[in-house]
């Protein structure tokens, strides 16, 4: 039989467990909890493995497994802007540019020529900085909330008219939006197994990378699911725990382990 995929619009509450014959400090994950988009009743879905996945908002998870591990994050909300194809033309220059700081309009552009003629730009400046708490009361996970900030579109707008003779005189803006990118204390993603949990994963936090480091993350983390250990990654500077203090360390920091590594870039 061809193995069958199901996608399932809703909000993980927690995973559901059993406990382990041969190891009583060890659980068995055997589904998740979750209330789906069209209703709020409590539903279950069975599992033997499950991946937490859910970008900035993954830092919830660690209410779901007994304080084995916590997860610090930063959500970064960030505006961009999409510029409609020209009607003039059916070629635009393809030249990606990544531009320095523009202290004119506070921002330093980053412009992605698209296929279909349209321009993606980021890179505009003035990103809201959203707390763990936030993140994890569910805060922006909503498209309509998570809206762009529209000073930033003018003064991404303005800048790259400067740039442009074409589109100072023509150019019309298609949309604007924002993104929430997942940022832990150290810049780096957590990736890895849940300790204390058989079938308990995460893969999350890869900032504005996550994209470009999907091949290579899901070929890791498929083989540790599979095979028990990853191949081709050395995922212990990724380590989930890196930021769980040992037992009767204390309060939560910005530290891996016991070590103080400052703040964010």
């Amino acid at each position: 039989n061809q193995p069958s995929i199901q996608v399932i619009h809703g909000t993980c509450t927690g995973v559901i467990t059993e406990s382990n014959n041969d190891d009583d400090d060890l659980k068995v994950i055997t589904g998740i909890q979750y209330t789906s988009s069209s209703s709020s009743e409590p539903q279950q879905l069975d599992a033997d493995a499950v991946v937490v996945s859910a970008g900035p908002w993954s830092c919830a998870a660690e209410d779901w497994f007994d304080g084995a591990v916590q997860l610090p994050m930063e959500g970064v909300k960030s505006t961009s802007i999409v510029w409609k194809k020209p009607s003039s033309t059916d070629k635009v220059d393809a030249t990606a540019l990544f531009c320095g700081e523009d202290d004119r309009f506070g921002t330093h552009l980053e412009v992605y020529p698209r296929p279909d003629g349209t321009i993606y730009i980021c890179g505009i400046g003035g990103s809201d900085y959203i707390t763990t708490e936030e993140l994890k009361n569910g805060d922006y996970r909503n498209k309509n909330t998570c809206n762009a900030k529209e000073s930033r579109v003018q003064a991404a707008s303005d800048a790259f008219r400067t740039m442009s003779n074409y589109y100072e005189q023509n150019g019309e803006l298609e949309k604007s939006q924002a993104c929430m990118r997942p940022c832990p204390p150290d810049a780096l993603p957590y990736m890895g197994k849940i300790p204390n949990f058989k079938g308990a994963y995460i893969n999350a936090g890869h900032n504005c990378w996550g994209i470009a480091w999907a091949p290579a993350c899901g070929k890791a983390m498929s083989e540790l699911i599979l095979n028990g250990k990853s191949t081709t990654i050395d995922l212990q500077p990724f380590s989930p725990t890196r930021f769980t203090p040992a037992k009767g360390r204390g309060g939560r920091g910005r530290k891996r382990g016991g070590t103080d590594i400052g703040e964010q870039w």
